[in-house]
């Protein structure tokens, strides 16, 4: 029975021993990496104003409508006349990258003192992708002319925005 016990009080010890001089676990670290690319300022340039061309009215509303291509589509009772065009703008940024296109105030009035007409605009898309870093897009518009239309030069102005996506 001596012999168990101190057998018993040998272990013991051993375990307690050990336990006094135990090595603490392994401490694990990692690293992890940051980045940034910072991309060139986006700048937007018009290269063409919109244009309807020259109108004559009649005794009925009509609308003239110019398409992204530039091509008109004069309504029933009005006359067309002139070179027309679509706007145009050129947008330059960094290469690769996905731009969204806007029309800040999708209708405008274009006004002749008093008088005004309302038109209707349109951009030829949503987003482009700068490739080389150039871009451009169109922007459409329908002009709404009111019956017996006082003649004069009608103007406006409107705005669009590029950002990044």
């Amino acid at each position: 029975m001596k012999s168990f016990v101190a057998k018993a009080l040998g272990v013991a010890g051993v375990v307690a021993g050990g336990a006094l001089f135990a090595v603490p676990a392994q401490a694990q670290s990692a690293t992890g990496d940051a980045t940034v690319r910072i991309l060139q300022a986006i700048t937007v340039t018009k290269a063409a104003d919109l244009n309807f061309g020259k109108v004559l009215p009649s005794g009925a509303a009509s609308t003239v409508a110019i398409a992204a291509d530039g091509s008109r589509t004069c309504g029933a009772g009005l006359s067309c006349f002139g070179t027309t065009t679509a706007g145009a703008f050129n947008v330059t940024g960094s290469a690769g990258e996905t731009v969204s296109v806007a029309i800040d105030n999708p209708t405008i009035t274009l006004s002749n003192g008093a008088q005004s007409m309302t038109v209707a605009l349109t951009a030829s898309t949503n987003s482009l992708q700068l490739v080389g870093g150039n871009g451009s897009f169109r922007v459409a518009g329908t002009l709404n002319v009111g019956a017996n239309q006082a003649a004069g030069t009608y103007n406006g102005q409107y705005s669009v925005s590029v950002s990044y996506q």
